[in-house]
């Protein structure tokens, strides 16, 4: 490969990254580990797993995590300039009133980043 070539390949990466880091990115999502009171299936809140011990990773507005990353609408390869922005809400919160018909137990919760 030419030098030229080298170089400006070079300098597309870093607009390409440059561009990425002023972006706002979705990447961040939350792991939450819990139980449904009653014995319930852990399906009922929409998490996985057995009624001691269910899993779900959600986004900001408390729903269960679609795809790689929590935007309104498709983002990027690296999670950023999601179309629409990002997913809102107060988490652990969120994710508790969504379910507010059922009793969750939090057990755990864990940023995924």
């Amino acid at each position: 490969m030419k030098p030229s070539s080298v170089f400006l390949l070079a300098i597309g990466c870093l607009l390409a990254l440059a561009s990425e880091v002023r972006g706002e990115c979705c990447r961040a999502s939350l792991t939450i580990t819990y139980t449904v009171d009653g014995g319930q299936d852990c399906g009922i809140a929409g998490g996985h797993g057995n009624k001691d011990r269910c899993t779900i990773t959600v986004c900001a507005d408390g729903r269960a995590q679609v795809g790689t990353y929590c935007g309104r609408s498709s983002c990027n390869l690296f999670g950023c300039a999601c179309k629409k922005g990002c997913l809102t809400g107060d988490w652990l919160n969120s994710f508790i009133k969504n379910n507010n018909g059922h009793e969750i137990k939090v057990l755990e919760q864990k940023w995924n980043t």
